[in-house]
């Protein structure tokens, strides 16, 4: 068993002109989350248990096996150092050989172990062979602090039916790449938030999508290079809500479209301008799925009264449908209705429309 193994660590050296001295050639760093940054950046804290990866690229990596006769042969790798705002050597167990051209590093943070909070700034690299040969790498790596959150608002509320504007307020905030940040609650799937503008280091806009369900929600916010930070019970959604809602006719037959009126009483009325109304029910495409449908042809009559067709025949399809079958139409049922108003608010009406077969 010890010659296959020794012939094993010795292929690691085989590419070299020499096993003494060779010094290598260190040519850049690569975060793989962000391969095309120069230098890259990593974050000093999270990056899991064991660290950020990060790739050494250059040439004349070597590698040096030790007790290649015995029962436990093993392989010196290359020391790789950081010097900076501070020094720093990665524990050899971080470093890991590829190749002579490649070398791979999990570089600790606060919250690994061992831990190792470097504070931010630039750092020179240096990677030195086993048996001596050292090569430096000026401004090869940059260490930033994760962002952090100070402040979340609303300045206009949340719009059920339209994006709501949230504004972010904090530090370590990245203008040059977007930040990934999404609501988090228990139960539901991560909502991201796609509209995002980075104002500042210090400032973000960005707005909570429309029909966003209403709850507490963390937020957690993701710099490109690995950074994040979380903000427990950061945003409560809540809408205002439209008056007691009812709809006459309260049903229709599943061959054809139906024109209804849907009214509203109460201090909460309809205001002028464009608006959506869904029935939320399954079609004949997909009898397994609700999905919300919008109504044609919505029209604002007075603040107590909407006017709009209800697609039972047509659904999802283009009017008008020339099959009497209504393939595409909804499901007989009974189901419910959802208004959205230009205000803001919305109002539903459960099992408030049926469609008759």
């Amino acid at each position: 068993m010890r010659l296959p193994v020794a012939a094993a660590l010795l292929s690691l050296v085989a590419c070299s002109e020499s096993t003494e001295g060779t010094t290598p050639k260190l040519e850049g760093l690569i975060n793989p989350l962000q391969r095309l940054i120069t230098p890259p950046r990593v974050c000093n804290a999270g990056g899991g248990t064991t660290g950020w990866r990060l790739e050494l690229i250059g040439s004349r990596f070597t590698p040096v096996p030790r007790d290649a006769l015995t029962d436990t042969p093993s392989v010196e790798l290359p020391q790789v150092s950081l010097s900076g705002p501070a020094d720093y050597t990665v524990p050899a167990d971080h470093v890991f050989f590829a190749r002579t051209e490649l070398m791979r590093l999990d570089l600790p943070t606060r919250d690994t172990t061992p831990s190792s909070s470097l504070p931010p700034g630039t750092y020179r690299v240096s990677v030195t062979n086993p048996l001596g040969g050292t090569s430096e790498l000026e401004d090869a790596l940059r260490v930033v602090p994760p962002p952090a959150i100070t402040n979340l608002s609303t300045p206009g509320g949340f719009n059920y039916g339209g994006g709501s504007p949230l504004v972010i307020e904090g530090s370590g905030f990245r203008s040059d790449a977007l930040p990934l940040i999404v609501l988090q609650r228990d139960g539901e799937e991560d909502q991201p938030l796609f509209t995002v503008t980075v104002v500042s280091d210090t400032r973000i806009e960005t707005e909570v999508p429309p029909a966003t369900p209403e709850g507490t929600y963390a937020l957690t916010l993701t710099n490109p290079e690995g950074c994040s930070v979380t903000r427990p019970q950061a945003l409560t959604v809540t809408y205002p809500r439209l008056g007691p809602l009812s709809v006459s006719p309260a049903s229709g037959p599943a061959s054809s479209d139906t024109d209804i009126r849907i009214n509203t009483t109460g201090s909460a009325p309809f205001t002028p301008g464009l608006r959506d109304v869904y029935l939320v029910a399954p079609v004949k495409t997909d009898p397994g799925q609700t999905v919300n449908i919008p109504l044609y042809d919505v029209t604002f009559d007075s603040p107590t009264q909407l006017r709009a067709t209800v697609p039972t025949c047509s659904g999802f399809d283009s009017r008008p449908v020339t099959d009497p079958a209504c393939p595409g139409g909804v499901v007989p049922g009974t189901y419910g209705l959802i208004v959205t108003d230009p205000s803001g608010a919305f109002g539903t009406l459960p099992s408030g429309f049926t469609v008759s077969p």
